[in-house]
Order: structure tokens, then C-alpha cells, then sequence
């Protein structure tokens, strides 16, 4: 009788475990919702218009953990098209947006082209592999000329995500 005791309270600590939410594995940090940000191409006047939230050059950085579900929201507020990739980082940068993203789904849709002033584009991927990458306008002439950013995949899956902006 005592063994069926014991039987019974694992499984109800393991049960109890469950309910109360164990860390989960795949698709999104421990304990989070989608890693969430909004992009503002050409913000300000900095850069000629070429700029993320204002910052260009690698200024600004998102950091996210490994296995979150990443959503980037750009929108266009200034008077040439742009658009966003995530690719790999590198020292040399693209003229213009390379035919694969570091990411499946982590590039605007026809980056070459992109968006224009008032239009919005989303997109989603799974950070899938830590490491540092970079945000680029995938416009031609445009990651060239700056307007690029850095994007981090934290090899902690309960690292906090954030965007910040590195003087």
C-alpha cells in the first residue's frame, strides 16, 4: 500500500508541475511571448533618411533569446523605399538584400524594392542559431550607405529581449 502511495504522489508533483508551467523548449523563450519590435525606417533626417529608429552604421541593437519567436514590424516614414533582412554578419556589407536571409521568413517581402513612405511590412522567424547578425535595408545602396543594425541571438533560451541603442 505504501508503494501505491508513493506511485501516486510523483505523479501528482509531476502533474502539479505541469500545471504550474515547466520551462518549454522550441519556438519561443521560457516563459514568453514573441520577441516583438517596431522598426521605424527614415524616423528621423539622420543619415540622409537612411535609418532605423533614428540610428544608423550598427547603432542599434536587438537582442533576442535562442529559440524565441521573433516579429519585426518596419514601417516607412520617409520619401525612398526601404525594407529589412536579417543576414549574417559581416564587415562587408551588400549593396543591396541577399537572395537567402540567416533566417527563413526573417526578410520583407521584395526587399530589392521595398516599402514606401506610409506602408508597414512584418516578419516572422524563429531565432533558430545564436550568434550576432545584422539588419540591413535590403534597397540597393542603402546598407552600404548605413542603414544597418545589429541583431543578437543570445545563447540563453530566458535572456530578455530588447532593442537598444549603442552610442
Amino acid at each position: 500500500m505504501k508503494r501505491i502511495y508513493q506511485f501516486a504522489a510523483v505523479w501528482g508533483g509531476i502533474g502539479a508541475l505541469v500545471l504550474l508551467g515547466l520551462p518549454q523548449t522550441g519556438g519561443e523563450a521560457a516563459g514568453s511571448g514573441p520577441a516583438e519590435f517596431s522598426i521605424v525606417a527614415a524616423q528621423t533626417a539622420a543619415n540622409g533618411e537612411l535609418n532605423f529608429n533614428g540610428t544608423d552604421k550598427g547603432h542599434l541593437v536587438i537582442t533576442v533569446p535562442l529559440g524565441a519567436t521573433v516579429k519585426l514590424t518596419l514601417s516607412n516614414k520617409g520619401s525612398l523605399p526601404h525594407s529589412l533582412e536579417v543576414i549574417r554578419y559581416s564587415d562587408t556589407l551588400p549593396a543591396q538584400a541577399l537572395p537567402t536571409p540567416e533566417f527563413p521568413g526573417a526578410v520583407t517581402s521584395n526587399p530589392q524594392v521595398g516599402i514606401t513612405k506610409g506602408q508597414t511590412a512584418t516578419l516572422q522567424f524563429t531565432a533558430s542559431k545564436a550568434g550576432k547578425y545584422q539588419f540591413i535595408c535590403g534597397f540597393p545602396g542603402h546598407a552600404l550607405l548605413g542603414m544597418w543594425g545589429i541583431f543578437q541571438v543570445s545563447p540563453s533560451a530566458t535572456a530578455k529581449p530588447s532593442m537598444t541603442v549603442n552610442k
